[in-house]
């Protein structure tokens, strides 16, 4: 019995085929986008299945398999290369699908840390400036022209029109020290006391504010208490200082802005529509921080949103009251362009 004569031309194809295969399958369908990886995959299966059936024939010329397919009755080897493609493609088209969704994780996380890597660019790029000069903007109410929110721009130690400030404290109510930059700290060292050289000799507001708090910290967050101005009153002519509890202290993380922070300022207007103790007239004007945008690092626009709306409905309610302007002051940029927004989402302002 002769033995069958071995096919060295279909057995070389195989071997170029095999090796095209398989380096599609490793390198092509992997590196291919989305849209082109089928394609790939078929080709790279074709050419394995092609391979395959060139080895068996190659060595066994004379064999024949029979077989049927979606209704078609194949012999030879159109029918091993059809069971061989089918089976592969199958297998390969799920493991692909199970590898999907670790690789959308992974792409999901690489464009989160590039949006984080970029944010970080801008904000390096872009801080916002301090104004230098003092701009009044006013907006009066539409609907009683006597009656307005206005904007003031620039130092707060630079006003001298309005009656009653507005000081954005912590839920212990401890003041700043004076050097550092924030309006606690600003409104303690102008109200204080000091001698010829600058140095602090009587730190007036402080006291009476810890007077008057004492064993009672920490408040609830909005809580507003009433002190005297100190030295402002003269200089400035402030009437009244009010503060009110706006930012919150955790050991370790600093201050952050309170839930709350609308009622800071119905609380605190509702302050300056008492009584005055000075024995003068009605307190007609008051200015506000944008409240935990500062060292609490609040976000701007939301809270100057905040606030202007509390300040628009507590001037627009219908009943008679004092207070007759309510200022927000804008140290930066940043803080002028928000509160500008704010007040053109109230279509009860005129803002024109």
């Amino acid at each position: 019995m002769t033995e069958p004569a071995i096919n060295p031309v279909a057995l070389c194809t195989a071997a170029a085929l095999l090796v095209l295969g398989l380096g599609m399958i490793l390198l092509g369908v992997r590196a291919a986008g989305a849209g082109q990886r089928p394609v790939v995959l078929v080709a790279a299966w074709l050419c394995v299945a092609l391979a395959v059936d060139l080895v068996i024939f190659g060595f066994f010329p004379e064999d024949r398999v029979d077989g049927e397919a979606f209704g078609f009755r194949l012999g030879g080897a159109a029918a091993l290369f059809l069971v061989v493609w089918l089976v592969c493609f199958r297998v390969h088209r799920q493991a692909l699908a199970l590898e999907q969704p670790a690789a959308m994780l992974r792409q999901s996380q690489e464009e989160a840390a590039a949006l984080r890597e970029r944010l970080a660019a801008l904000t390096a790029e872009r801080r916002p400036t301090r104004l230098a000069t003092n701009q009044r903007l006013r907006h009066p109410l539409v609907a009683d022209p006597g009656r307005e929110i206005g904007i003031i721009t620039g130092d707060l130690r630079d006003i001298d029109f309005v009656d009653v400030w507005v000081n954005s404290e912590n839920t212990d109510f401890q003041m700043s020290r004076f050097h550092e930059s924030s309006v606690s700290g600003l409104i303690r060292y102008e109200g204080a006391r000091r001698d010829a050289s600058g140095r602090v000799v009587e730190d007036c507001i402080a006291d009476e504010l810890a007077a008057r708090v004492r064993g009672r910290t920490p408040v609830m967050p909005g809580t507003a208490i009433v002190t005297g101005p100190g030295k402002l009153g003269g200089r400035n002519r402030v009437r009244r200082i009010i503060h009110v509890a706006s930012v919150q202290g955790e050991p370790g993380n600093g201050y952050r802005q309170v839930r709350s922070v609308a009622r800071c300022v119905s609380n605190a207007l509702a302050l300056a529509e008492a009584e005055p103790t000075d024995g003068g007239p009605p307190c007609q004007s008051i200015v506000f921080p944008l409240l935990g945008a500062g060292e609490a690092h609040a976000d701007p626009a939301t809270t100057a949103l905040t606030l202007l709306t509390a300040a628009y409905e507590y001037l627009s309610a219908d009943r008679p009251v004092a207070i007759r302007a309510i200022h927000f002051l804008a140290f930066t940029d940043a803080e002028l362009a928000a509160c500008r927004y704010a007040a053109e989402q109230l279509p009860g302002l005129k803002t024109s």
